[in-house]
């Protein structure tokens, strides 16, 4: 797929193992410059290239270039991975058809739903991107913005902002500090399969270890959910950094209760 790249390869492995020694993953980026640089009459027929009939009806309903571009790129990036977990050689891209759940997750639609890896999807600024993975598994990117501190109320708590503090080391900004909880919490809340889906003041830090927030060495962060009864796990490990001005949070579950 000529729009779409590997990410983070050399940091896989060590990634996989940190969720679980079971854990496979694949990570596909499209930077949404290549999508938005097309002329308005190629970019049907990239779409039409990629996507199946009701894919393309979807995408063809926006009406604003910006929202097309991130749909078909977080779409492509999504093909990308599932076709690399599924270690598919010739890939009609037509056929791998992802649907949404009702609630808005992400599934690849097949006819061997066992065989189907998990995905998840997120897009900021310059880039979409894509996680396939063989457990639950949540993916979110973040583009640091200084309006994020209007808002953090709405996810986080002082105890929850000191500890970020503490985990990193100085040279991150506070507006950094907070774009990677925030990014954190969205991985969390995409990967934990629980209906309504967590709100994002029910996922609460407890610790971190490990890392400086590169991706090479990642921060691992530990949350919790007020949702324990509804099948959510005791404790959720999250990784987190930093690459091209992009907060990445990323995590993978074994054996969690579907909803």
């Amino acid at each position: 797929m000529a729009f779409t790249q590997a990410v983070f390869e050399e940091c896989r492995p060590s990634w996989q193992s940190s969720f679980s020694p079971q854990a496979r993953l694949r990570l596909g980026a499209v930077p949404l410059s290549v999508l938005a640089d097309c002329p308005d009459l190629e970019l049907p027929e990239v779409a039409r290239q990629y996507l199946s009939a009701n894919e393309l009806e979807h995408w063809a309903g926006f009406s604003r270039k910006k929202r097309c571009v991130e749909w078909l790129g977080g779409r492509l990036a999504a093909k990308w991975a599932c076709a690399k977990f599924l270690n598919k050689g010739t890939v009609h891209w037509q056929d791998l058809v992802i649907r949404n759940e009702e609630d808005g997750r992400p599934y690849l639609n097949t006819e061997a739903p066992t065989m189907a890896p998990f995905i998840s999807i997120s897009h900021s600024g310059p880039l979409a991107a894509a996680m396939a993975a063989n457990f639950p598994c949540g993916l979110d990117i973040q583009l640091p913005n200084a309006k994020i501190h209007t808002v953090k109320k709405c996810f986080t708590s002082p105890e929850e902002e000191s500890l970020m503090k503490d985990f990193l080391p100085e040279s991150f900004t506070e507006t950094e500090r907070l774009t990677m909880l925030w990014a954190a919490k969205e991985a969390v809340r995409k990967m934990v399969r629980v209906s309504p889906l967590l709100g994002l003041l029910e996922i609460r830090l407890i610790a971190g270890h490990g890392g400086c927030g590169v991706p090479e060495e990642p921060l691992k962060l530990t949350c919790v959910s007020g949702r324990e009864q509804d099948g959510c796990p005791p404790a959720i490990t999250v990784l987190c950094f930093f690459a091209d001005n992009l907060a990445w949070a990323m995590g993978c579950l074994q054996n969690i209760s579907q909803g």
